[in-house]
């Protein structure tokens, strides 16, 4: 059995580590990776390919996850009826807003992208692409999701995700006492701000969405152009944020991502 449970373990993390990154990886760079031999990472990889969950590209070698994750996921994902609740609820925020609305789902190790909704007209809209990893100690969302937590796993999240040497604009909180004032903030006011802190320019707003346990499930923000996001509109766009995910928080199909998560007690509420 505990034979067992090392191979799937180690499995799940060549899993994980072809996820995190765009790019298929060699054979050597995986085993360098995960620190394991080169002989038992190609056994892996061999038995992942053969059941289809992984690919090996034919001219280099080099290995990606396929497709089945994504569908399995997608599948996955509208089982729950998440995204036929959230759709309308937020383009309504953007519609209300007239600005860029997005939602995100809270996993062990921070939020991923989930939905979003246009309301800008055309030619004035801020669309990002949302592919990408949300970095929570430069983000709005982050702010709000981090600010929800015991301040120890918010340091620990905010540590993993980049803190202290990830700085995506020069107005990026660089260590961890200038994060905790901010979070100490956005608890204090109820909504999270990183104004031109993920991108130049930009400005976004973002609230948690609180679970029945009181821990984030997930957060919603309104983002775009710094010039047309000044402070005067932040509490406006506050509170219909705060409408906005208490109507989710009050239907949420997804229950918690992870067992260890259902014992943190979260701070005070957003």
């Amino acid at each position: 059995m505990r034979h067992v449970k090392g191979l799937l373990a180690r499995s799940v993390d060549v899993v994980e580590l072809l996820a995190a990154g765009p790019a298929p990886l060699r054979l050597s760079d995986i085993a360098s990776r995960l620190e394991l031999p080169k002989s038992a990472t190609h056994r892996l990889l061999r038995e992942l390919v053969s059941l289809g969950w992984v690919e090996q590209e034919a001219a280099e070698g080099r290995y990606r996850l396929s497709l089945r994750f994504a569908l399995l996921g997608s599948r996955g994902l509208r089982a729950t009826g998440l995204p036929e609740l959230v759709r309308p609820l937020l383009q309504a925020l953007a519609d209300a807003t007239r600005e860029l609305a997005r939602l995100t789902l809270a996993s062990d190790d921070g939020l991923v992208w989930l939905a979003s909704a246009q309301g800008a007209p055309a030619g004035l809209m801020y669309q990002p692409a949302m592919d990408g990893p949300l970095v929570l100690h430069a983000t709005a969302n982050g702010k709000a999701f981090l600010a929800a937590l015991p301040p120890e796993r918010a340091e620990a999240l905010a540590r993993a995700g980049g803190l202290g040497a990830r700085r995506p604009t020069s107005r990026t909180l660089a260590d961890w006492p200038a994060l905790a004032a901010a979070l100490a903030e956005t608890r204090a006011r109820g909504y999270a701000l990183a104004e031109e802190e993920a991108e130049p320019g930009v400005t976004a707003v973002a609230v948690a969405i609180l679970g029945a346990d009181r821990a984030p499930v997930g957060t919603v923000s309104v983002a775009g152009p710094s010039l047309r996001l000044p402070p005067a509109r932040y509490p406006a766009l506050a509170a219909v944020l705060a409408e906005t995910a208490a109507a989710l928080a009050g239907e949420w199909p997804v229950g918690r991502v992870s067992q260890n998560r259902q014992t943190e007690s979260a701070a005070a509420p957003l």
